[in-house]
């Protein structure tokens, strides 16, 4: 007995933990477990890198398999000391009636003898030949067999899979974590540099106000003195006789009359007081709207025109960066990305995920339209131009800023601007509009449900007999300023 339980475990030391059987042509991985070579090809067959043990899961970078010829040449000595097909054996007997074990119960899942076989136990049971047996239950067994093997091989790429997904995860990670760090690290050497900017614009203001006060306080000091030598001359006139008393007195009124007039002008403190607040106010909001427009501009996408999109009105410049309304319509073909009843055409850039930010210079033109729209949006029927049906624009028109919301909204810009800057929030459904002239804020349009891709949208309007000649003309960005 002892001796078949060695010989067990040294047939379990001679079997690939992949398919089950003997070794074939053996090999070492790096971590020292051994497979058959066919095996763990086939484990590996698609794998680039992050090669993993079969049985222990160590992870290696590099295929390196090792020949293991001293197990190869034991797997060897193993099949010849199995007894052959058709030699004799020691009979094993039946317990109970010391007879051989010739029989195999179905029903008990047992080896009988014949005794056994007719006996009150079994004699109603199935009985069958034990080889005959023996090959059912070893086609049985290796129905099992293939079926275990399959289910460990869809395992183990189940399980190379769900590897696969854990490093792709870590990688996002790590990328995200290092664009947030970066994002952060750039964000805080911008207000940084905004602050310095701020605190040196107010120390020259401050030296210019302590300027103006200093001025302010060497003239009064004038005053006073004018005032009080006036006081003392008209102090000595009234006590002098009549005569001398009306002795240049026309003199002396007149420069009453002038210091009077000069000093009614410095009584103006609650005016200076409630500018200085105000002052404050237009500062705080000055140096917010800065910072998010400053902020937008780090976006900066590289826009380009699309000609397939432009209106036959439109004449392109050969940069791609500008577009004017022509004195008439060209001759170009019809085709389904052409606008054909508006003076429209789009970006060539498709934005569907991001922050995107550019500048549009407009000039002293006296109508335009920007902004973004659905890719979808027609081309050859009309339009609806609001948000819901996807478009998002702010124009200039008879003389007035609107936003093209679903009921338009007026803007009044402090300064009407030369140059518009659009930055799209995609994920945010955000789409900001500003003034970079004064870098204020002219328009939001936000929580907006944002089609699957967006394009930048741009309208000259029509020449007007020349009064509207100028063109839309992309400016050139960097980064951080």
């Amino acid at each position: 007995m002892a001796a078949a339980n060695q010989l067990r475990s040294l047939k379990e030391e001679a079997t690939c933990s992949i398919c089950l059987e003997y070794f074939r042509d053996p090999v070492f991985v790096e971590c020292g477990h051994t497979f058959c070579l066919s095996c763990i090809t086939q484990c590996w067959e698609e794998l680039k890198s992050d090669f993993t043990c079969p049985e222990c899961r160590e992870t290696f970078q590099s295929k390196k398999l090792r020949p293991n010829k001293r197990l190869a040449n034991m797997v060897e000595t193993l099949k010849h000391l199995e007894v052959p097909s058709g030699t004799p054996r020691d009979p094993i007997l039946c317990r109970k009636h010391e007879e051989k074990l010739k029989l195999f119960c179905d029903d008990d899942q047992e080896p009988i003898c014949v005794v056994c076989s007719v006996s009150r136990d079994h004699k109603q049971h199935r009985v069958l030949p034990i080889e005959e047996a023996a090959q059912e239950y070893k086609e049985k067994f290796q129905s099992y067999l293939d079926c275990l093997k399959k289910k460990l091989k869809d395992f183990i790429e189940l399980h190379r899979k769900e590897e696969t997904k854990v490093r792709h995860l870590e990688s996002q990670i790590m990328s995200q974590r290092e664009r947030i760090t970066n994002e952060f690290e750039k964000l805080q050497k911008f207000l940084e540099k905004e602050k310095h900017c701020h605190l040196s614009n107010l120390e020259e203001e401050e030296k210019k106000s302590l300027q103006s006060i200093e001025d302010t306080l060497t003239t009064l000091k004038e005053k006073q003195s004018d005032l009080r030598s006036l006081i003392t001359e008209i102090e000595t006139k009234c006590q002098q006789q009549d005569v001398e008393l009306l002795k240049d007195v026309k003199i002396t009124l007149s420069r009453y009359d002038n210091v009077k007039a000069q000093h009614s002008a410095y009584d103006t403190s609650k005016g200076v007081k409630e500018k200085t607040n105000k002052k404050e106010v237009d500062l705080h909001i000055q140096i917010i709207e800065s910072l998010d427009w400053r902020w937008a501009r780090s976006f900066a996408a590289a826009v380009t025109l699309d000609p397939d999109t432009a209106s036959p009105w439109l004449i392109l410049s050969e940069d791609g960066r500008s577009v004017r309304e022509g004195d008439g319509a060209q001759y170009l073909p019809s085709t389904p990305q052409r606008f054909a009843n508006y003076r429209i055409l789009l970006g060539r850039e498709r934005l569907s995920a991001g922050r995107h930010y550019w500048e549009v210079e407009v000039g002293d033109k006296t109508a335009w339209t920007l902004g973004v729209c659905d890719e979808s949006v027609s081309r050859k029927d009309n339009l609806i131009f609001a948000p819901k049906y996807g478009i998002w624009t702010v124009r200039l028109i008879n003389g007035k800023y609107e936003a093209r919301t679903s009921s338009p909204t007026l803007l009044t810009p402090c300064v009407p601007p030369r140059a518009v800057g659009l930055f799209l929030d995609y994920e945010a459904g955000r789409l900001s509009v500003y003034n970079v002239d004064d870098r204020s804020l002219l328009f939001t349009f936000s929580r907006a449900s944002f089609p699957p891709t967006l394009r930048p949208y741009f309208c000259p309007q029509v020449n007007d007999g020349g009064r509207n000649a100028g063109a839309l003309r992309i400016l050139p960005l960097t980064g951080w300023d």
